[in-house]
């Protein structure tokens, strides 16, 4: 018997089972859906202040507005400062006192609960006020006070790098991608425990077909589910959530064909590893919840601490959504997913090594 003539057989069977159909086309949609829809990138608001000035002269004031406008701030003029949102009062004597070259102090009222906007709208406070003593800028900059040179940024690399963060679509698409896989090929090797437990592999051990063929027709089975289970997220993600798509479109196909191949060998030797069909799925079940959030599957990586990052590239759920997102998002190639891909390679011969030593009748 040969090994497609296993495959093939498998396929058919498995296909016709609702349970294995919800799993692989409508849980997913659901998943990606819902989580696409909750983590989309929220286009952030305009920070927007009312200036109460109290002093004699509007010079200061009128100066503060240009300059916080020119950083994108929405600047509104009040006699005094609302209830609600943000108001810089400027106190009597400000602009004597900036001409004087003498310390002025803007009062900045605000919620009671401090928030990054208002950090950021400090910030521009600050910034504008600094300008405004530099460069005597109440005249609209045409003639500084001090030398040009009283503030020189110094540019260089200092060794960080800029990591993106995907939101929306363009990471629950990917997330669900691996999350779904993993998991339908981990629960897969619930098959070979029913098999053994009901008769069937050792029928088929007793055929005229050698146990290579066996292991290799099964592999085959669980391979394909994970590329039909892999073509339709991401057909998904293309066509229905517009998702980008990767530079490099043949370097990402052998990468989820090694990342399936890796996942359909683990199954097998969890089929392996247990005679009770009920067991190894919920091993199954409990593997892939646990590594799915370790690996970024349900967050991205770049907000956990330096020990959960380490620990989310040392499992195949994070080499898999780290390699699968950068090459969708960010252009990632063959250099920058390499060592993922050889960790699945190395994880497919020693599962299938061992698989292959255990899979008896």
């Amino acid at each position: 018997m040969h090994p497609l003539t296993i495959a093939w057989a498998d396929l058919k069977r498995l296909l016709r089972e609702r349970q294995a159909i919800f799993w692989i086309f409508v849980g997913p949609l659901i998943f990606t859906t819902f989580f696409g829809v909750l983590f989309r990138q929220q286009t952030p608001k305009p920070l927007s202040v009312a200036i109460v000035n109290k002093d004699s002269s509007d010079t200061l004031a009128r100066a503060l507005t240009a300059l916080l406008s020119a950083e994108g701030v929405a600047v509104a003029t009040a006699r005094e400062a609302p209830p609600e949102g943000w108001a810089v009062e400027v106190p009597p004597g400000s602009t004597a006192a900036i001409l004087a070259q003498r310390p002025v102090r803007l009062v900045l009222h605000s919620q009671e609960e401090e928030t990054t906007r208002e950090l950021n709208l400090s910030f521009k406070l600050r910034k504008a006020l600094m300008t405004i003593y530099l460069r005597g800028d109440l005249d609209g900059g045409a003639t500084p006070v001090r030398s040009p040179d009283a503030i020189r940024i110094d540019r260089r690399d200092i060794g960080v790098k800029r990591r993106e963060v995907t939101a929306g679509f363009q990471r629950s698409v990917p997330a669900y991608l691996v999350m779904f896989t993993f998991l339908n090929l981990l629960i897969s090797g619930a098959g070979i425990a029913e098999e053994r437990a009901s008769g069937k592999l050792r029928r088929l051990f007793i055929a005229p077909v050698r146990k290579r063929d066996i292991i290799l027709g099964k592999l085959l089975t669980r391979f394909a589910t994970g590329w039909i289970q892999i073509a339709y997220m991401l057909v998904l993600g293309v066509v229905v959530f517009k998702i980008e798509w990767a530079e490099h479109p043949w370097v990402l196909f052998a990468f989820l064909s090694l990342f399936a191949l890796a996942s359909a060998s683990f199954g097998l030797l969890l089929g392996t590893l247990f005679k009770e069909p009920d067991k190894c799925a919920n091993v199954a079940v409990w593997t892939a919840v646990l590594l799915s959030p370790l690996g970024g599957l349900w967050w991205p990586l770049e907000i956990v601490g330096p020990t959960m990052q380490t620990i989310g590239h040392l499992i195949p759920t994070g080499w898999a959504m780290e390699g699968v997102n950068a090459m969708l998002a960010l252009g990632a190639g063959a250099t920058d997913v390499w060592v993922f891909a050889a960790g699945f390679a190395l994880m497919t011969v020693i599962s299938l090594s061992v698989a292959a030593r255990r899979l008896t009748p």
